[in-house]
């Protein structure tokens, strides 16, 4: 009976302000009682970790320098199928309609890739 009770008085101190962690943050899965082997809380973690990546690349959160060139190149990548699959119209060459809407997608995504990458640029510089 005192096991039960002092298990549930650890967790209960997980739920201060301080401390509010909830599935998927960081540390939820590794806390106090808890190997950190949780088939659920596992792919959680990873799932916030890949969210968060995502949300400071479209947001304009980036300070790191090496994450920085890596957003820049990515951009770059996105955007070049657009380029050359409007150079080959040009030339005479469509796509179908299918491909195109893989390449405008990938174009648009890029584009905003660029775009934060030059904010985060000037951020970076003018600090």
């Amino acid at each position: 009976m005192s096991n039960k009770s002092s298990k549930s008085g650890s967790s209960k101190t997980l739920h201060h302000k301080d401390d509010q962690a909830s599935l998927g943050t960081p540390g939820y899965r590794t806390r106090e009682g808890r190997s950190g082997y949780d088939p659920i809380e596992t792919p959680a973690e990873a799932a916030h970790t890949v969210g968060t990546i995502i949300q400071k690349i479209f947001t304009g959160r980036v300070g790191n320098p090496f994450s920085l060139f890596l957003l820049g190149i990515s951009g770059l990548v996105l955007i070049l199928p657009s380029i050359f699959a409007i150079s080959d119209m040009i030339n005479g060459n469509p796509f179908p309609s299918n491909t195109w809407s893989i390449i405008l997608i990938s174009g648009i995504a890029g584009i905003a890739i660029v775009v934060n990458f030059i904010k985060n640029l000037i951020m970076v510089i003018f600090r």
